[in-house]
């Protein structure tokens, strides 16, 4: 039996996992810790984002923030969150400044047009007043064609210029017409840019939560074994393993409990256990087995 042990590397404690153990304590402490700033920032965000889609000129940052502010990463974060808000409201009130801005402008042109419309009007109703008189006196000979030809002329030319002006009248209310839907598409744009990150936000904290969630367990687990083994390594180290050795007959398949120098048979499959001792069984986590510990299966072939 001690040969057997002995090719198969002699029996191991459970310094490894112990080990292991406290090294997944520490990761966990640090997951844990990176999810808490992650909900931190989510948190923060979610409320510059709903503090812009309700056009606040502040956010309004929620008390699990707000009785934390004094904490370095908390108010850090706050305060970020308050520059980017105040940035993008600046950046889009100074854009819709400048669509409101341009409308005006036009609106302006728009009136000087049809000013424009109504001077030409008045000139050739005159124009044609005077034409129609000049004709008739050309018609009884009183007066020259070359005047009459010059007034024709005048009025073409002045109804040239007023379907110009009508023209521009026409663009001009197209321009305004145009810049009204870029002033609303601008709104809609960034509420809809706003709800849609916010939706995003929301899904990364529900989905943050349910992490912390599965961390803190994992962690709380791992605090508590990892101390029982540690209070049981030396304890268990120093308990008398229990030799046993499982034999296939033609009767069927028996567990015999055996000493170190019990000879092995070819077929026999070997099993040592460590036997927990009594007085650290408190130690274990709910759950924690009494029995013996099963560290090693040799297979006698």
């Amino acid at each position: 039996m001690l040969q057997a042990v002995g090719i198969a590397g002699g029996l191991r404690t459970r310094e490894e996992d112990v080990l292991r153990l406290e090294r997944e304590v520490i990761a966990g402490q640090g997951d844990v810790g990176l999810l808490a700033l992650t909900n931190v920032s989510l948190l923060a965000r979610k409320a510059r984002l709903e503090s812009e889609l309700a056009g606040s000129n502040d956010i309004s940052f929620p008390a699990e923030l707000k009785n934390r502010a004094s904490n370095e990463t908390v108010g850090l974060t706050m305060e970020q969150e308050r520059k980017i808000f105040a940035f993008r409201k600046d950046a889009l009130t100074t854009q819709l400044r400048a669509l409101h801005e341009l409308r005006e402008f036009l609106e302006k042109e728009l009136v000087s047009l049809k000013k424009q419309l109504t001077f030409h009007d008045k000139r050739v109703e005159l124009v044609q007043k005077e034409l129609a008189g000049v004709s008739t006196l050309v018609e009884k000979g009183l007066a020259v064609a070359p005047r009459e030809f010059s007034l024709a002329g005048m009025v073409a030319q002045m109804q040239s210029d007023r379907l110009a002006a009508e023209t521009s009248l026409l663009r001009v209310r197209q321009e305004i017409s145009k810049t009204d839907i870029e002033i609303l598409d601008l709104s809609n744009r960034h509420t809809s840019e706003v709800a849609e990150t916010l939706r995003e936000t929301q899904l990364q904290l529900n989905e943050v939560a349910s992490k912390t969630d599965t961390a803190v367990q994992l962690l709380h687990e791992t605090e508590i074994t990892a101390p029982a083994l540690l209070a049981l390594r030396e304890r268990s180290e120093r308990a008398k393993p229990i030799f046993k050795i499982v034999r296939t007959s033609d009767s069927g398949t028996e567990e015999l409990t055996v000493e170190e120098t019990t000879p092995i048979e070819p077929g026999d499959t070997v099993k040592i256990e460590i036997p927990l001792p009594r007085s650290g069984l408190a130690a274990l986590p709910a759950g924690g087995s009494s029995q013996a510990e099963p560290i090693a299966v040799l297979d006698a072939n």
